[in-house]
């Protein structure tokens, strides 16, 4: 009797188990056409081929590949014409948003089958490069520069600058690059703002730090140094205090970002003179007013906001020293807000620290009024989706300068490695999915087999 009870229950719980109908065969995908139309547009095209049920939905999925920063996956709908075999096609519009030059794309193609079975293509990746230019280039492990139409000086110039910028920062920050360096140099405000929504003409370069990439206008041929000294230790800080620095949870204040980059520059631009005369005219702007930014369209509050960020910065560091300054990212790396972070790091609040800065520039401690601690912003609990294109974008003021002539599509024929596509079918049935009806009709056969079994050990008896 032992045998049939347990031959019984196993086949009632093979029963009771959830089944999924799978195709009759898998699907493939071909190697993916890559067309590159920066700073317009950059386009995928593939195919799906069916061994089973009809193909009748398709998606493109993917996300911008950011260091250290969780990744906000885009799943677009494609349009197709159901069958064996689809063509797959995605244009990703980037002619009003601002897109970094080189900025990684990883991609994979996801379809579902007439059964629901669901099949994904191996994940891709791809750079956004601009196209426009001939670009010389110069790298190492650490560091990669490209510029164009400029003799090879310049970029050994630029190449020897950034060298010396890094070193000098990883004993300040005391962290090493996870990714690369990349400085991208433009000869004009024209070049560097076609492929921006917004061009804002006070910018000189522009850091996009979960990339590891910078941008700089540069509009000498030969190399001037000032400059050079002071833009590209300045784009390259960015990066460093992103990775010493940041946290979701507590963003390090504009005036300390931008004051830490001015102070790693190899040129002094000499504003101390600004904030100076604005302390005697009671014209300082509190440090706490310049936490979230320096605004865009009053250049004057600009400057001196940049200045008044360098200042500070020079005061903590001549204060508390360069270790203190290390220990303060540190905190902001674990999560403290700005009034606890300067607490643990410095032993003063944020407060006090703002009113002895003031006072050491010539202001009374009275015009920086003592903030409340620095509340804890509050943060959604994943980063907003990055839709790549399409509709459903945010629309953005358009005030960005366009090339002259629109650059010819460079179309790329299997611009990134091609694996072998392998379908992943899903663990537990999808919408649409017929795994239904075998479960209930095996219910139906299987449940008499446990009273047979004992009707017929009672009969032997």
């Amino acid at each position: 009797m032992k045998k049939y009870v347990f031959f019984s229950a196993l086949l009632l719980i093979l029963a009771i188990a959830p089944i999924t109908v799978l195709g009759q065969g898998a699907v493939s995908f071909t190697s993916t056409q890559v067309t590159n139309d920066f700073p317009n547009s950059i386009s995928f095209e593939s195919q799906a081929v069916s061994a089973g049920a009809d193909i009748v939905k398709a998606q493109f999925v993917s996300y911008l590949d950011r260091y250290g920063a969780s990744d906000s996956t885009s799943r677009q709908a494609v349009d197709i014409q159901p069958g064996k075999t689809v063509d797959l096609s995605y244009e990703w519009d980037t002619h009003d948003v601002t897109s970094a030059p080189w900025s990684p794309i990883v991609y994979r193609w996801r379809v579902t089958d007439a059964d629901g079975n669901v099949f994904e293509s191996e994940p891709q990746r791809v750079t956004y490069a601009d196209v426009r230019f001939e670009w010389k280039v110069r790298k190492n492990d650490e560091l990669t520069v490209r510029w164009h139409d400029k003799p090879d000086i310049f970029g050994d110039k630029v190449f020897e600058i950034a060298n010396k910028a890094i070193q000098k920062q990883q004993k300040l920050f005391g962290v090493t690059l996870g990714i690369p360096i990349q400085i991208i140099v433009y000869n004009s405000p024209q070049e560097f703002s076609a492929w921006h929504n917004l061009a804002l003409d006070w910018v000189g370069g522009e850091a996009f730090s979960a990339f590891g990439i910078t941008t700089q206008i540069v509009t000498s041929r030969l190399p001037d140094s000032h400059w050079l000294n002071a833009v590209v230790p300045h784009e390259i800080s960015h990066l460093y205090l992103y990775q010493a620095a940041y946290n979701p949870t507590a963003p390090v204040p504009v005036w300390l970002d931008e004051g830490v980059a001015q102070y790693n520059q190899f040129s002094d631009e000499g504003t101390d003179y600004m904030v100076e005369e604005a302390a005697r005219s009671d014209a300082l702007i509190p440090l706490t007013s310049l936490a979230a930014g320096f605004g865009q369209h009053d250049e004057a509050r600009i400057r001196l906001s940049y200045a008044e960020g360098l200042s500070a910065v020079k005061y903590l560091a001549k204060t508390y020293g360069e270790d203190g300054l290390a220990r303060l990212m540190t905190d902001y790396k674990k999560g403290l807000p700005t009034d606890q972070a300067f607490l643990d790091a410095l032993g003063v609040s944020m407060g006090q620290f703002q009113q002895d800065w003031a006072e050491s520039v010539g202001a009374s401690r009275e015009s920086m009024s003592t903030p409340t601690p620095w509340p804890k912003p509050t943060f959604p609990p994943t980063p907003t989706p990055m839709t790549l294109g399409g509709k459903t974008k945010t629309p953005a003021p358009k005030s960005k300068v366009q090339s002259t002539a629109r650059p010819t599509p460079t179309k790329v024929a299997q611009a990134i490695p091609s694996a072998t596509p392998v379908a992943h079918p899903p663990a537990t049935p999808q919408a649409g999915a017929k795994s239904g009806a075998p479960l209930c009709w095996g219910l139906f056969i299987l449940l008499p087999i446990p009273l047979v079994a004992i009707f017929l050990q009672k009969r032997r008896r």
